[in-house]
């Protein structure tokens, strides 16, 4: 009797341990750090997949070293702290995993993830943004990210349009334009809230940026300011359902300023479909 007891003690004792113990800290050979707050049970994240997320970010003050995988999200103290909450303006983000879209570092973090899973990751800053800093966040900032994994799917790959060279037709102010194919909608015009696709291309071919691989089309209202001079002046010659290519000199673009994957100085090159107008 006495021994059955026992056995049954030892079996409570093992189901207790086992029901609190915590989620595992998983540390990568790269330093990177992860924390399954909750597990996904849809698709697995892969390198080079499109995905949608939301998330949470903070830089990682020096005394957080205990508290790390703790719910900042009502902490007042790491409110000034913040990368972002991109729940607060209900905008879901969508980017390639490992495209360098994202906070630098945390694609690694997000690999292996599955859908309606979310997960806290600490990105130490050799990872990040290092001995540099970016913007506000210092040089030798780890950062926090906290993500939530909506949705992943198949990458889109867009390409160049083919375009009838004797379809351009050229601005005063330097803007060339090929109208590819007519829609039927409206005409767009200045103050209009109009929707896009568009891929951007350097003149050698390079993309450098595409709506189309987001899965995700951009809005804004024409002629505000809201996008380079270039589409301000070639969307406004467009009209709903029009696909259209327009090469824009730098004055009409970025001008000397370096953006990302685009040099200063660059002529771009965009295909573009309206697919909208409010």
């Amino acid at each position: 009797m006495k021994k059955l007891l026992l056995v049954v003690v030892l079996i409570i004792t093992a189901v207790l341990v086992g029901c609190n113990k915590g989620p595992e800290v998983v540390t990568l050979e790269s330093g990177l750090q992860y924390m399954d707050d909750s597990l996904g049970t849809g698709r697995e994240a892969m390198d080079g997949e499109l995905i949608s997320i939301h998330f949470k970010g903070w830089m990682v003050p020096k005394d957080s070293v205990n508290d790390l995988f703790s719910d900042w999200s009502a902490d007042q103290t790491k409110s000034r702290l913040s990368l972002g909450d991109s729940k607060v303006r209900n905008q879901p983000l969508k980017f390639v995993l490992n495209s360098g879209s994202f906070i630098k570092g945390c694609d690694e973090g997000i690999v292996g993830m599955k859908t309606g899973g979310v997960r806290t990751i600490i990105i130490p800053s050799k990872l990040a943004y290092g001995e540099e800093g970016v913007g506000f966040i210092p040089p030798n900032t780890d950062l926090k990210v906290v993500i939530d994994l909506l949705e992943v799917k198949d990458k889109v790959v867009a390409k160049m349009w083919d375009v009838d060279s004797t379809l351009f037709k050229t601005t005063p102010s330097g803007l060339k334009y090929a109208i590819i194919s007519e829609g039927e909608g409206p005409a767009v015009e200045a103050g209009k809230v109009i929707t896009v696709n568009y891929s951007g291309y350097l003149l050698d071919g390079t993309m450098f940026d595409s709506s189309v691989e987001r899965d995700e089309p951009i809005q804004f209202v024409v002629g505000q300011g809201q996008v380079i001079p270039g589409w301000d002046e070639g969307l406004q010659l467009l009209k709903k359902g029009d696909k259209a290519r327009f090469i824009i000199p730098p004055q009409l673009g970025y001008g000397e300023m370096q953006m990302a994957k685009i040099p200063p100085n660059s002529t771009l090159v965009f295909d573009v479909e309206v697919v909208n107008i409010q």
